[in-house]
């Protein structure tokens, strides 16, 4: 499978919803920017007392992922965008 279809294949099943929460019976389309997922799971992780993650690697693969295949995993490095922003700012 070519690294396109398998983003295609990821970004439609996230778009609608079958990534969420595995436990639910129902699945929605998630309507909410990536930045923001990544920001309200951090927010998450705070209220639940639970440390933040550590996505600093993974940015760093993104990046080179985004050069070579031309912002190809924009919405992953949104989401940590987000979620780091929001982690500095309660850290």
């Amino acid at each position: 499978m070519k690294f396109n279809n398998l983003h295609d294949f990821v970004k439609y099943n996230y778009e609608h919803g079958y990534y969420d929460n595995q436990y639910s019976n129902h699945y929605h389309k998630n309507t909410m920017k990536d930045y923001d997922l990544g920001y309200y799971q951090a927010k998450k992780d705070y209220a639940n007392n639970r440390h933040f993650r550590h996505y600093f690697i993974k940015k760093v693969i993104i990046i080179i992922i985004n050069k070579i295949f031309k912002n190809k995993a924009i919405e992953i490095y949104k989401y940590i965008k987000g979620y780091e922003d929001f982690k500095n700012t309660y850290k």
